[in-house]
């Protein structure tokens, strides 16, 4: 693994152990994460506080979530990181929600500057509701 993509598996790991300032620690100010805008918490977020917040939105939306990162490889450009996630999670309605779900980091000298999720937002959508 680059230098980047142990920077983005520290803040996965903090996000782990239920530390969500850690786990925003290194977002820069002007970093975007983006969610689709058909999840409940979707939308473009800025900064770390943009980055809690979403974080936040997620976690309400579940009794337990457990993520599970599978792989974190570093694009030949150095600053590019995909997050391979095997995730479950029993949401507030009572239903498991399982899948695999990608995230693409642009990540420069150890700080997130931009984040996007990709995942099935219907199955989620549906274990939701």
């Amino acid at each position: 693994m680059g230098e980047n993509a142990d920077a983005v598996k520290a803040r996965w790991d903090d996000f782990g152990k239920g530390d969500i300032d850690g786990a925003v620690s290194t977002t820069d100010e002007s970093a975007e994460i983006t969610m689709p805008e058909t999840l409940p918490w979707g939308g473009t977020y800025k900064g770390p506080d943009g980055f809690k917040e979403m974080i936040q939105k997620f976690l309400s939306n579940f009794e337990s979530v457990d993520p599970k990162p599978t792989a974190f490889i570093e694009g030949d450009d150095g600053e590019t990181v995909v997050v391979t996630v095997e995730g479950v999670g029993k949401t507030k309605s009572g239903n498991e929600l399982t899948g695999r779900s990608v995230w693409l980091y642009k990540v420069k000298d150890g700080n997130l500057m931009s984040a996007e999720f990709f995942g099935d937002t219907a199955r989620a959508r549906d274990a939701l509701g």
